[in-house]
């Protein structure tokens, strides 16, 4: 029962709302400080509690006596574990996850060729999912011209936000749809398909306009942050779950920032040319991102905006600080000759307040000599993201940094600019729903997060910290102290010696039994598989950054044999209970690599911040193994600078962490 705009929770209404049966006396605490917490003004509540605990059906009783909320996750596996958990919860994933049912009409009537993959293997082609869909280029399959596709206003909902909630398109409409459906030119042109057809929804917008029309529905945080500005799209809520909320600087910063690569970009102006003005000269970089900005607009048709926009940012942003922008050497004329088909962007499938987005609805035309639809989706994606980038660093700077200039002899193939506070992004995340709800096994410092989210801890945020009742006995955590492990000692032979054999030796212990090896890099990784035995390296599952992971943990999970993950990426959001891993090891303690100028930026700027995120990601990795009170596993630390963090950080790493590690009084 949802108890919708009530001025104040009661513990009782939040235990009728648990979606489960049983409860756990450290759940039934964490209920009532939540209740009054948000009885007490709060609006921001910060949870800390184990693997294990049940984080999420206590979400799911605040949000479903709260009446409606949207649910953020860090993967598409948590979200389908949500909705697998709790079937009354809607998922919202992205385009690229669904195929084009125009697309497959095209491969099923043998008229199907690509624009972009050389094959003609239909099977072998990435771009038939929806992301890549005629309606997200070409006008003639845009907003209603697609068949397949529904909208909002269509979809009733019964018991809305309730366990009973039912969301339908109604009979009406359908017969509608179908009608409209066995009209569409489309179908007529379709030689070799059978007709008549029954109409089906595209399962993209389907599962879409089911998500916005519910009470209740999860998204990643990829997806909520890109549908954030749409107000039209994402009403206001009462509550937002932000779930591995110590991710979302990392969601936050990887959404905001920008890299621009010679092999993505050239794919759209052949003679690119990238200069390398430097680390410290934004200014100059800002002039190149407006320069491809000009020649990218040109590209897909939308020149109008290119002097609508230097106005803007002149007026808005003074940009005639720039020399180079100000004399207007990024101004282009419309290009004429072949004909054009009109394009649309993908962002404006639905209205949207996004004025950035609206921009890119007006004049877009792509010659098809020019570019295919496929790469014009790209292309168009690709532009929207440089011009909020653009604005973006106009508005503050001093808040972007130069994090990484990568070439290969004398020449640029790779910049990328990142913010260094995404506090101002937060914002808008945080002012969503009326009441904020942000969980993790490992919030560790919350000060610490409260300063990288703009939160004010004393003020706006309530910390509500559970205790982990796993067994000591069954996550012991054994410091081995082979060496000192930084960047130096990490080039030494008798040091790589001593790591590749203290790990055969482990995986030799442990021979009959999975599990894992977490490195901080792919070159600590390489040399292990390299130099340890023959009948240990056979056992080794190696991610790869041109493989999907889950393609590997798959492989791990339906191994009978006694297969061990060896990986720098594997610390978080993975699941191995049970016989899946019996053992970890952490090679090293994963302080962030102060080479990153990124990293050294927020590292000079708050140096707890830098311990902090060394903390998370070491307690995250040895959690990876044990997932419940009847799981077991040990863990071994390789680096003697173990006993120095813990040491240094004994605020921080919380008790049930510290209890663990063996040879400590």
């Amino acid at each position: 029962m949802s108890n919708q705009g009530k001025s104040s929770l009661t513990v009782a209404d939040l235990i009728k709302n648990f979606p489960f049966v049983y409860k756990r006396e450290s759940q039934n605490y964490v209920i009532n400080e939540i209740c009054e917490a948000f009885n007490s003004g709060y609006k921001h509540i910060l949870l800390e509690a184990p693997t294990g605990f049940g984080k999420s059906p206590v979400a799911i009783a605040v949000a479903m006596t709260m009446g409606s909320s949207y649910i953020c996750t860090s993967t598409k596996d948590l979200q389908t574990q949500y909705s697998r958990d709790f079937s009354f919860l809607k998922v919202a994933k992205g385009a690229n996850n669904f195929r084009c049912l125009v697309k497959e009409d095209f491969i099923k009537n043998k008229t199907y060729r690509c624009g972009v993959c050389a094959s003609d293997d239909n099977d072998e082609c990435r771009h038939t999912s929806v992301e890549y869909g005629p309606c997200m280029t070409n006008e003639s399959f845009q907003d209603h011209a697609c068949k397949y596709r529904t909208f909002v206003k269509d979809y009733k909902v019964t018991n809305k936000g309730s366990k009973d909630e039912q969301i339908y398109i109604n009979k009406s409409d359908e017969i509608n749809y179908q009608k409209e459906f066995s009209q569409w030119l489309h179908l007529k042109n379709l030689k070799y398909v059978k007709k008549p057809r029954e109409w089906k929804p595209c399962e993209y917008f389907n599962q879409l306009n089911i998500a916005l029309s519910s009470g209740h529905s999860i998204f990643n945080y990829s997806n909520f942050l890109a549908f954030l500005p749409n107000s039209k799209i994402l009403h206001p809520r009462e509550l937002l779950v932000l779930d591995e909320g110590h991710l979302l600087e990392t969601e936050i910063v990887k959404f905001r920032g920008l890299s621009i690569t010679k092999r993505r970009w050239k794919r759209y102006i052949q003679d690119l040319q990238m200069v390398d003005y430097g680390y410290d000269d934004l200014e100059q970089w800002i002039e190149f991102l407006i320069e491809l900005e000009t020649r990218m607009l040109t590209l897909i048709g939308n020149t109008s905006m290119i002097e609508l926009l230097a106005l803007q940012r002149k007026i808005k942003y003074g940009l005639h600080s720039l020399d180079g922008v100000a004399k207007g050497e990024y101004e282009s004329k419309p290009t004429t000759g072949s004909k054009k088909k009109r394009v649309v962007s993908a962002s404006n499938l639905y209205d949207s307040d996004d004025e950035i987005a609206q921009k890119y609805q007006e004049n877009i035309s792509i010659s098809g000599a020019n570019i295919s639809e496929e790469l014009a989706a790209d292309a168009i994606r690709d532009t929207e993201r440089l011009t909020i980038t653009i604005n973006n660093i106009l508005s503050n700077p001093r808040n972007w940094i130069i994090a990484e200039i990568k070439k290969e002899g004398y020449e640029v193939i790779k910049v990328e600019l990142k913010p260094l506070d995404i506090s101002p992004y937060c914002k808008h995340v945080f002012e969503k729903c009326s009441k904020v709800l942000i969980m993790s096994a490992t919030i560790l410092d919350p000060k610490a997060f409260c300063r990288s989210v703009g939160l004010m801890y004393d003020k706006e945020v309530k910390f509500i910290q559970v205790k982990s009742d796993f067994p000591i006995e069954n996550r012991p955590i054994y410091p081995m102290n082979i060496a000192y492990l930084n960047f130096n000692n990490l080039q030494l032979p008798d040091i790589k010696s001593s790591i590749t054999k203290t790990i055969d030796n482990i995986m030799t212990i442990h021979k009959k039994d999975k599990g894992i090896v977490h490195t901080t890099s792919y070159e600590q990784l390489n040399f292990i598989k390299e130099k340890i035995s023959q009948e240990n390296t056979r056992r080794l599952l190696v991610t790869d950054p041109e493989i999907q992971r889950d393609e590997i943990i798959q492989e791990h999970i339906n191994s009978i044999k006694p297969t061990v993950l060896i990986s720098p990426s594997l610390h978080t959001g993975l699941d191995l209970k049970g016989e899946l891993s019996r053992f970890q090891i952490i090679t090293k303690v994963p302080y962030p690599n102060k080479n990153d100028r990124w990293i050294n930026a927020k590292r000079n700027l708050d140096e707890d911040w830098y311990y902090w995120q060394t903390a998370l990601k070491l307690v995250q990795a040895s959690g990876r193994s044990i997932r419940s009170k009847e799981d077991w596993a040990k863990t071994y630390i390789l680096d003697s600078a173990f006993g120095y963090f813990v040491n240094k950080n004994r605020d921080i790493l919380p008790d049930w962490f510290m209890q663990a590690v063996r040879g400590r009084s």
